[in-house]
């Protein structure tokens, strides 16, 4: 990247810049309010000067000292015609120039605003004021010469500070979006013809989502290809392990082929469950086979199907569900898995005896299905990661208790696919775990 280009180098020039423009725009402004101006007065002002003619009792000018007999507002000067001479030099100007043009004349010098000259029997009547501008269009607010400069500096100001914070909040996004999971860095192609440091950072970060795309991708094929694998070799193990039962007609190794056949059933249901995972990230919502049922009906029925294990584990089951007409346009095949695997977590992380919780809330265009347990719950540190495949929080959800961490993320892909979100909270005691959907997934 050439210094020319450098951020630093642009923020230090348009500082200067706008430095410059502002003080060079005061000058000229100052040097401007400062000329004389002169027009021929309107109809109004030459009744002004003739009202004041007719009712108030001139200044006469003698000698250049009149301005010391000026009162505030509008006075009105009285000079002979042959005794121009005695006006201070602003008022002989401007009659002067008055005479020059043929003309009553309205104008400013050095401040004044001065109308006339008129002329009535020998003298020559003029008035003058300390008064401000009156005229946008003569330019005689020319107050709003430095009001104008001051928007221009703070337009140019927002200019840099949006052409600086614009493509940082875009970054800010793209990262937020990483993190999330979302590959698509799209928003950042227009940053990337920028030739300075933040042109450099979007590449980078572009660079980078590539990268992590692929080492994703890798990783979800090596999942793919090794649970593929293991297939055939758990199908001969459970074959060999058919035999091996068979040879023992006396049940004397009824015991380790008892083993034998807990740990093939481990392993194949690890494999089904990556298996499925690869599959599920790989789908897209479009897939999805969605049909409208009743919410309550279908919850009720997943219930009875789990009363064996809730009766096992003398658990109480509270049940707080919407009404039957309430419907819902999923895939049930997925929410239904989805729903059996936080419950079958909360039956197996309860503790005896204790009590389960299902929820259903409506919100509108959504539906929160919440299940909560009396367990152990889960280390606040450790609540967003348990979602994430392979997460285990130790000691209080292991292995021992027949979880290897592929269940949550199952549950969190599905929710996904909806195009909803699913968050967890410890219940002091137990954990809640919420699924947010629509009622419709979006297309």
């Amino acid at each position: 990247m050439r210094w020319y280009r450098s951020l630093f180098f642009k923020i230090f020039l348009w500082f200067w810049g706008v430095i410059f423009v502002a003080m060079w725009a005061a000058v000229l402004t100052n040097d401007w309010i400062e000329e004389d101006y002169y027009r021929q007065a309107s109809q109004r002002e030459l009744m002004h000067l003739v009202q004041m003619m007719d009712r108030e009792r001139p200044i006469i000018a003698e000698g250049r000292k009149l301005w010391r007999k000026f009162r505030p507002g509008w006075n009105l000067v009285a000079v002979p015609v042959d005794m121009l001479s005695q006006l201070p030099h602003d008022l002989e100007e401007f009659v002067e120039q008055a005479a020059a043009e043929d003309a009553v004349l309205w104008g400013q010098n050095d401040g004044w605003l001065m109308i006339g000259p008129l002329q009535r029997q020998n003298y020559l009547y003029i008035a003058v004021t300390r008064t401000g501008w009156q005229s946008v269009l003569d330019n005689e607010n020319r107050w709003l010469v430095p009001a104008a400069v001051v928007v221009v500096v703070t337009l140019l100001c927002f200019i840099l500070a949006w052409s600086l914070t614009g493509p940082i909040r875009r970054l800010q996004t793209t990262v937020r979006q990483l993190g999330d999971g979302n590959f698509d860095v799209s928003g950042l192609r227009r940053d990337l013809y920028r030739h300075d440091e933040i042109g450099s950072l979007a590449g980078e970060v572009v660079d980078m989502a590539g990268a992590l795309q692929r080492l994703l991708h890798s990783h979800q094929q090596l999942l793919r290809d090794v649970s593929h694998e293991l297939r055939s070799p758990l199908t001969r193990l459970q074959i060999a392990l058919g035999i091996a039962r068979k040879k023992d007609s006396d049940g004397l190794l009824a015991a380790e082929h008892n083993r034998i056949e807990r740990a093939v059933g481990q392993v194949d249901a690890l494999v089904s469950q990556i298996l499925d995972l690869a599959r599920l990230q790989q789908q897209d919502s479009q897939a999805l086979q969605t049909e409208p049922r009743s919410l309550a009906a279908q919850i009720r029925l997943w219930l009875q199907d789990a009363e064996l294990e809730i009766a096992q584990r003398k658990l109480t089951l509270q049940a707080d569900l919407t009404a039957d007409a309430f419907r819902c346009d999923w895939d049930w095949i997925l929410i239904e898995r989805a729903f059996d695997n936080l419950l079958r977590n909360a039956i197996r992380f309860s503790p005896e005896g204790g009590r389960l919780t299902v929820r259903v809330r409506i919100r509108g265009e959504k539906v929160a299905i919440t299940v909560t347990d009396e367990g152990p719950g889960v280390p606040a540190e450790e609540l967003q990661r348990i979602f994430d495949p392979f997460t285990q929080v130790d000691p209080a959800r292991d292995h021992a208790a027949g979880g290897y961490g592929i269940g949550l993320a199952l549950v969190k892909r599905i929710v996904e696919l909806h195009g909803g979100i699913i968050n967890a909270a410890n219940a002091s005691p137990g954990l809640t775990v919420t699924m947010c959907l629509p009622t419709r997934p979006k297309p």
